[in-house]
């Protein structure tokens, strides 16, 4: 599916933020995948903590998997993982975190209207753009626009959209500058979704 990109951090000729408020700040559980979500000052951080389990079987048959001296390598990964046996069943337990955000020149935090802008900027010097909002239950909600042709129809009648296409002529991106006014409608058309749910545990 294209992606929807905008030609400038949102909103535009706003200030940026240099830090996250503090009611925002602590940590968080996904609703989804029970991951671990912390908000610091200025960066974002989600971590996992994965179980599995895997049967003898399932090891000597699964395709690029080896076990030697208690650790699990493969050939997708870069690190092995240890691995403890219970009778025949092989308990694979692993952490692994992402920043999903730092603020900096290439990722810009601006706040309007309630609502946290977190902008990336993409290698071609474009920027895609994900809302952050915190309601009164502690829930925090970050969504995206993404370039589906109803919504890319629904943001048409509001900006103007520049379609990027490849050597073929196929639309790969969309490319868009509104004004203050025209993202407090693109907002108000609720275009900002798929959005990832999680529930404030810790302050």
């Amino acid at each position: 599916m294209p992606n929807l990109n905008f030609e400038e951090p949102q909103p535009s000729n706003d200030k940026n933020e240099n830090k996250f408020k503090r009611k925002y700040q602590g940590t968080y559980l996904c609703l989804s995948d029970s991951s671990i979500l912390t908000i610091d000052k200025d960066k974002i951080i989600q971590e996992w903590y994965i179980v599995a389990k895997f049967t003898k079987a399932q090891l000597d048959t699964t395709e690029g998997i080896e076990i030697k001296e208690g650790l699990l390598y493969s050939e997708d990964s870069k690190e092995p993982f240890p691995v403890e046996f219970i009778g025949d069943t092989a308990v694979l337990e692993y952490h692994f975190n992402k920043t999903i955000f730092r603020l900096s020149d290439n990722q810009v935090l601006r706040y309007f209207k309630g609502l946290y802008f977190l902008n990336f900027r993409e290698s071609d010097n474009l920027w895609t753009v994900k809302t952050l909002t915190l309601d009164k239950e502690g829930i925090l909600t970050i969504n995206r626009i993404y370039g589906g042709e109803e919504e890319i129809q629904k943001i048409k009648d509001i900006t103007t959209v520049e379609e990027i296409t490849d050597d073929e002529g196929k639309v790969v991106d969309y490319k868009v500058r509104p004004t203050k006014k025209e993202l407090k409608e693109i907002m108000k058309s609720d275009l900002f979704k798929e959005g990832t749910q999680f529930q404030k545990i810790k302050n």
